[in-house]
C-alpha cells in the first residue's frame, strides 16, 4: 500500500515544475516565441547559439563591472541578478531552436551542484513549458500524417497544448471510445535541425581532426546523431513504449506506462494514455512527509534497475518532465524517445567491469577501464580518475540500509570526479558512455532533489538476480 498522498488534480498534468507563475519576462519571452519559425539552418543556428555567448558573457562583465566597489551583499545580489539574465538569455534561445540545442538546456536544469541555481531555475521550463506552435501548423502535421485533422478524429481535442518540449508538444484529447489521451505532436522539420545541429557541432570541433581522440569523438557523434534521429521517429518510441510496459505490472510494481494507440500513431504523431499527475517539484510544494518521499526514490530505483538489468538498455532522458506523481502513490514515465539499447559486446563489458568491481579484482578494473576508455599503456592517470569514478557510480549498490540521495556530499564528489575528467581533456570512450552518464546524473539528480531514501543495495540485487531480455524484442 503506498503512503498517503495529496491528491492533485487530474487536470494538472501540465503544472509548472516549480509550482510558482511563470515571471513576466517569461510569459513575454513565450509569447514572442509562439509567433516564430523554428530555423533549420545550420549557420542560423550556429549564429544563434553564437551570438548568444557573447551577450551572456556581457552580462557578466556589467556585474562585475558594477561590483567593483560594492560590499559582499551588493556582490551578491549582482551575481544573482546576472546567473537570472544568463538563464533568460539561455531560455530565449534554446526555446527559439527546440531540438538538439533545448535538450542540453535540459540537461542543465536537472543538474544541482553543476550550474547556479537561478539558470537551473529559469532553464527547468524547458522540460515541458516551452512555447507551443499554433495549432494550425498542428492541423497541417495531422493531415499529412494521418489524412485527417484532429476534430475529425477524436471526439475531444484540446487545441491548446498543455506541455511543449524540446521535439514536440502534447495536447490531451478524448477518443470516440472513451479513453483519455495525450497526443504528441513534432514540430516541423525537427530531423532537419538535429542535423544542422549536429553540422554545427563537427564544425566547431573541426580543429580536433588531427588530435588522436578524433576517432573516438566521431565515434560518439554517430552515435549522437543515430540516436536524436531515432527519437524524432514516434513510431520508434511507441515500439519502446510498447516494450517498457512488458517491463512492469502497475499494481505490483507501481510504476506506470502508458498504453499507445497505434491507429492515432505514426512518424511524428504519438497517441498514448493520458495520466494525472504532478511534475517533481508540484509534488514537492505539497510537502509530501519523509514516507511518500522514500516511497518514490525506491520505484525511481525500480525504475532504472529494471530498464538495466532486465532491459539491458537505458532511460537515457531522466528528467522531471518524464515523471508523473500520480495520486495513487504510483509512478508515471512517460517519454521513451531517447532509449539507448547495449549491443552485446558492451553489455559484457559493462557486466565484466561491474563484476571484477564487487570482486575487488583491481588489475581487471584497470584492463577494461582501459578497453572502454581507448586507454594507451602508461596512462595511469586518467585509468586512477576514471577508476574514482567507477567507485561512485557503484557506491550506492554496496551500501547496505537505506541509501540517502539528499546527501549533497554525495552528489558534489561525483561533479568533481567527472570535473576531472574534463580538466584532463579525457574525450576517449565507447559510444555507450555518453548515455551511461546521462542515465546516472539524471537518476541521482531527480533522487537528489526528492531527498529520498532507499534500499538500493538490496534493489539492486533483486533487479540484477531477473532475467535480462531486450527491450526492442
Amino acid at each position: 500500500m503506498s503512503p498517503a498522498q495529496p491528491s492533485p488534480n487530474p487536470g494538472n498534468h501540465k503544472a509548472r515544475c516549480d509550482a510558482k507563475p511563470l515571471t513576466a519576462e517569461e510569459l513575454e519571452l513565450f509569447a514572442r516565441l509562439s509567433r516564430q519559425q523554428i530555423p533549420t539552418g545550420a549557420l542560423t543556428r550556429l549564429w544563434a547559439v553564437g551570438s548568444t555567448q557573447a551577450r551572456i558573457s556581457m552580462t557578466y562583465l556589467a556585474a562585475w563591472l558594477r561590483s567593483g566597489f560594492s560590499d559582499q551583499e551588493e556582490k551578491e545580489r549582482l551575481r544573482g541578478e546576472a546567473h537570472l539574465a544568463a538563464g533568460l538569455k539561455l531560455l530565449a534561445t534554446m526555446g527559439y531552436l527546440r531540438g538538439a540545442v533545448m535538450k542540453v538546456g535540459q540537461i542543465l536544469a536537472n543538474l544541482p551542484e553543476v550550474v547556479p541555481e537561478e539558470i537551473a531555475e529559469t532553464l527547468g521550463a524547458l522540460h515541458f513549458e516551452a512555447q507551443p506552435m499554433h495549432y494550425a501548423m498542428v492541423r497541417e502535421v495531422f493531415l499529412d500524417e494521418l489524412g485527417h485533422a484532429p476534430e475529425a478524429i477524436f471526439a475531444e481535442f484540446d487545441k491548446k497544448a498543455f506541455a511543449a518540449a524540446s521535439l514536440g508538444q502534447v495536447h490531451r484529447a478524448r477518443l470516440r471510445s472513451g479513453e483519455e489521451v495525450a497526443v504528441k505532436v513534432q514540430y516541423p522539420h525537427m530531423a532537419r535541425t538535429i542535423k544542422a545541429d549536429l553540422a554545427n557541432l563537427r564544425f566547431l570541433l573541426k580543429p580536433l581532426t588531427r588530435a588522436r581522440d578524433w576517432q573516438c569523438l566521431r565515434e560518439g557523434l554517430r552515435d549522437v546523431e543515430e540516436m536524436l534521429g531515432r527519437e524524432a521517429d514516434y513510431r520508434q518510441e511507441a515500439q519502446f513504449c510498447r516494450a517498457a510496459g512488458q517491463l512492469f505490472a502497475a499494481e505490483a510494481d507501481g510504476v506506470v506506462i502508458p498504453k499507445v494507440y497505434e491507429q492515432f500513431s505514426s512518424r511524428k504523431i504519438l497517441t498514448m494514455d493520458y495520466l494525472p499527475g504532478l511534475h517533481l517539484k508540484d509534488f514537492l510544494a505539497t510537502d509530501p512527509p519523509q514516507a511518500a518521499r522514500d516511497h518514490y526514490a525506491e520505484l525511481l530505483a525500480t525504475v532504472s534497475l529494471r530498464f538495466y538489468y532486465r532491459g539491458h538498455c537505458l532511460f537515457a532522458d531522466p528528467h522531471p518532465g518524464n515523471f508523473l506523481f500520480m495520486p495513487d502513490g504510483r509512478l508515471g514515465v512517460v517519454d521513451f524517445g531517447c532509449t539507448r539499447e547495449f549491443t552485446e559486446r558492451e553489455w559484457q563489458l559493462q557486466s565484466d567491469l561491474e563484476e571484477a568491481f564487487f570482486a575487488g579484482d583491481t588489475p581487471t578494473i584497470r584492463r577494461l577501464i582501459a578497453e572502454t576508455c581507448y586507454l594507451d599503456p602508461g596512462e595511469d592517470d586518467l585509468s586512477d580518475t576514471l577508476s574514482c569514478a567507477l567507485a561512485w557510480q557503484l557506491e550506492p549498490m554496496i551500501s547496505e540500509g537505506l541509501f540517502d540521495w539528499s546527501d549533497g556530499e554525495f552528489f558534489r564528489r561525483g561533479v568533481a570526479i567527472y570535473g576531472e575528467l574534463i580538466r584532463k581533456r579525457l574525450t576517449r570512450g565507447m559510444p555507450h558512455y555518453i548515455w551511461t552518464n546521462r542515465f546516472l546524473f539524471g537518476f541521482r539528480a531527480i533522487s537528489y532533489r526528492l531527498r529520498g531514501r532507499n534500499a538500493f543495495a538490496e534493489r539492486h540485487r533483486l533487479e540484477k538476480g531477473s532475467a535480462g531480455r531486450d527491450l526492442s524484442a
